[in-house]
């Protein structure tokens, strides 16, 4: 443990005088760090909730435009749904057609997002090797409760290349009622 000492002097014809020591004082309680400084700087994405303060099943593409911006990519999947893409973020936010009220739910996250999943799987840096050994082996897919994950192979790597957030119940279907 630190303790500061201060000390107090007086200044009397020409010289310094020391006085008593103050009490010592305990350090200012440490700031906590931020929490990119946990995470080396990468974002948390968590599986079946969302990043960035957008929830898939919650958020809808206005939280989207207050979070992200209106400069952004506009995409028509079929009869489907909308794709809003902010490229320059790395992330896609889609919302179902006939969805009045626009609720996202999916997040596509691709580079130059910055992100790990909260049980630690780095986009572009993990594998999918890594990413069995932490998830399990998938059943159907590389799809797991709440996250899809995508690999392309570099060299003799499978790296994971993209991150979608889905609803924990699974991928919602857009001609379903909600």
């Amino acid at each position: 443990m630190v303790v500061n000492v201060l000390f107090s002097a007086a200044f009397v014809s020409g010289q310094f005088l020391p006085a008593k020591p103050a009490k010592p004082t305990k350090p200012a309680a440490a700031k906590a760090k931020p929490a990119a400084a946990k995470t080396n700087g990468l974002k948390i994405i968590k599986e079946g909730i969302g990043i960035d303060g957008i929830i898939v099943g919650k958020s809808t593409s206005k939280d989207v435009i207050k979070k992200f911006g209106k400069v952004y990519r506009w995409e028509v999947n079929k009869k489907y749904s909308y794709q809003m893409t902010y490229p320059e973020a790395g992330v896609s936010f889609y919302f179902c057609q006939n969805d009045k009220t626009e609720e996202i739910f999916l997040i596509e996250i691709k580079s130059p997002y910055k992100g790990k999943t909260s049980r630690g799987i780095t986009l572009g840096r993990s594998t999918k090797e890594e990413t069995e050994k932490i998830y399990g082996k998938p059943k159907d897919g590389f799809e797991y409760p709440g996250i899809n994950f995508y690999y392309n192979r570099y060299g003799n790597r499978n790296l994971i290349t993209e991150i979608d957030i889905v609803e924990r119940s699974g991928l919602r279907q857009c001609d379903a009622k909600k």
